[in-house]
């Protein structure tokens, strides 16, 4: 039974009559209450436990975490073959209630960031994932969706103010556009994108979240990012310190570069922001702050760095 409050009154369940007065508690037993059902949530990971141990399986051979996009779960197992990996994955998306259960092979691969997958479960790897209110339609065997960065798309997309430009020159199926646009009463977002599948589900979800500020453009950004419009440029990718001159170009004066690279965590904040203002200063611009921060470990040793460069331009002599 759960506590529900009926007027100017509190009814809570109890299991029996308490063996103190509850008058100074101005307070009254009554009988026969009818009172909502208080549903008990079980922990997953316990009845995966229960159904791998039924099954014969040791529960240290299954992952102990997944990652859940749409109605799609994603496993990692250790390395080599796993014999029990379908019938895991059975347990996985039985209990979970999944329709596609996949495994995460080797990650991401290649400059189109396509991932690496088997189905070990199901079938379909076409879904629509639910995020802070933006919904991303995506194939998940094909393109990729790092869950873990909801803070950082969330963030960025409350921190842009209204009105302003923005350039995203990797966006994918649209992590940080579709954010930016539906949150943030931007003016106008560019997203530019190289890998034709993730384009067209790109273009989907600018329709599926009804955007009349995001405009697609497919091809690379060194092409087809408009230049000198942006108040904000957005370089989620690891490969984003090949592409800084373009994200200079965009810019129409004073803006801000969100910027991501992979860094060794040694060298974290330092060579990030180094590089950087050199950067800044190649292209005759004045750094006003840098804010750096750790987004995840992403392999022993290794950070996912994000830094936000606030810019304006120099005088030049």
């Amino acid at each position: 039974m759960k506590t529900e409050k009926q007027s100017d009154a509190v009814l809570i369940p109890v299991r029996s009559a308490p063996s103190f007065d509850l008058g100074p508690f101005r307070a009254r037993m009554e009988d026969h209450q009818s009172l909502p059902i208080r549903v008990t949530h079980r922990d997953p990971r316990q009845e995966i436990g229960e159904r791998l141990r039924a099954a014969g399986i040791p529960v240290e051979r299954a992952p102990r975490r997944w990652e859940r996009i749409g109605d799609v779960i994603i496993l990692r197992f250790p390395p080599g073959e796993l014999r029990e990996a379908r019938r895991i994955a059975e347990i996985f998306g039985t209990v979970l209630r999944a329709r596609t259960v996949l495994q995460d092979v080797s990650g991401i691969h290649g400059p189109l960031r396509i991932p690496d997958v088997r189905v070990l479960w199901g079938n379909g790897t076409e879904t629509i994932h639910l995020e802070g209110g933006v919904r991303y339609a995506l194939d998940v065997g094909r393109v990729m969706f790092s869950s873990g960065n909801l803070a950082e798309r969330i963030g960025i997309a409350d921190r842009v103010r209204p009105g302003s430009v923005v350039v995203d020159l990797f966006a994918g199926i649209g992590y940080f556009s579709l954010p930016i646009a539906v949150r943030s009463r931007a003016k106008t977002v560019y997203a530019c994108e190289l890998n034709p599948v993730s384009f067209s589900y790109l273009v989907e979800n600018t329709r599926l979240n009804r955007t009349t500020n995001l405009v697609p453009l497919l091809g690379d950004c060194r092409d087809v990012a408009p230049p000198r419009v942006a108040d904000w440029v957005i370089m989620g990718h690891f490969d984003a310190r090949e592409y800084l001159d373009v994200a200079f170009r965009t810019l129409r004066g004073s803006g801000t570069i969100v910027y991501h690279e992979l860094c060794p965590k040694e060298q974290y904040p330092d060579a990030l922001a180094r590089r950087l203002a050199a950067a800044a200063r190649a292209h005759w611009m004045n750094v006003r702050a840098i804010r750096t921060r750790i987004v995840k470990s992403y392999a022993p040793g290794i950070v996912h760095s994000r830094a936000e460069v606030e810019v304006t331009r120099q005088s030049r002599p």
